[in-house]
């Protein structure tokens, strides 16, 4: 399982648009859980990556991913109330991941914690002080396939193995994102294409997926360093990748 993701973090005041560098995604010790997050970049006063590594240091050890993600759901909405007032709600969209026991088989799960209701175009609208939770993974994957738990790993794997794993993408203009990430998608496919004798081959490991997340990062961090204003630099500053091992049954 891998988070990945651009390191700019964007300020308004009263003089200006400015930027500074911090970290999106975050790991639990012994890779018990990641999480990533995008929008809103200060919870309580402090830097959100700040808030985030005190909320894991408080729940370093838990029971369930659903009850870990309704913990964060619950202090994330109240601690938002609290620092918006009756101000309008910005967004923010976590995603809370791991590997746990169903079935006796340790299975992916991944669960979004968001007070962003909709998305139409590639754009997030329906920004609400409520926060929500579900379980993206399941939802959006285990419903559609309905696969037994025995077969999930190698369901996932083929994908893989096609260089069109299953994942999901958050952030700033996601129809643009999606083209270009799809780009180098294939790009890279035509790359490891034996009849060009290149010397590339699809990765393979969690390490050579880790770059492969860091490329399209980097790829949409160039999209803005290229054709946007000094003051629309919203992706950018490099690019942080998280990794968990699916653990050995």
């Amino acid at each position: 399982m891998l988070f990945g993701a651009d390191r700019n973090i964007t300020r308004v005041d009263n003089t200006g648009t400015t930027f500074t560098q911090r970290t999106k995604v975050l790991p639990w010790p012994q890779n018990r859980a990641a999480l990533g997050y995008a929008g809103q970049a200060e919870i309580g006063g402090v830097p959100a990556d700040e808030w985030f590594n005190d909320f894991i240091g408080r729940n370093s050890c838990f029971q369930t991913f659903e009850a870990l993600a309704e913990q964060l759901r619950s202090e994330v909405e109240r601690q938002r109330r609290s620092d918006e007032g009756a101000q309008n709600p910005e967004a923010l969209i976590i995603h809370l991941g791991g590997f746990e026991l169903r079935a006796g088989i340790h299975l992916p799960t991944i669960w979004l914690i968001t007070n962003v209701w909709n998305l139409v175009n590639g754009q997030y609208c329906d920004f609400r002080k409520e926060f929500k939770k579900t379980d993206e993974f399941w939802h959006q994957q285990y419903k559609h396939t309905h696969l037994p738990p025995t077969e999930v790993r190698d369901y996932l794997g083929g994908l893989a193995s096609k260089h069109s794993p299953f994942w999901f993408h958050q952030g700033f203009d996601l129809g643009t994102f999606n083209i270009l990430e799809g780009f180098v998608k294939e790009a890279f496919k035509t790359l490891c294409d034996p009849r060009w004798g290149l010397g590339h081959s699809l990765p393979c490991t969690l390490s050579e997926w880790e770059s492969q997340v860091r490329m399209s990062v980097l790829t949409y961090g160039a999209y803005f360093s290229a054709y946007k204003g000094q003051g629309a630099q919203f992706v950018g500053g490099g690019a942080d990748v998280v990794s968990i091992p699916w653990p050995e049954q």
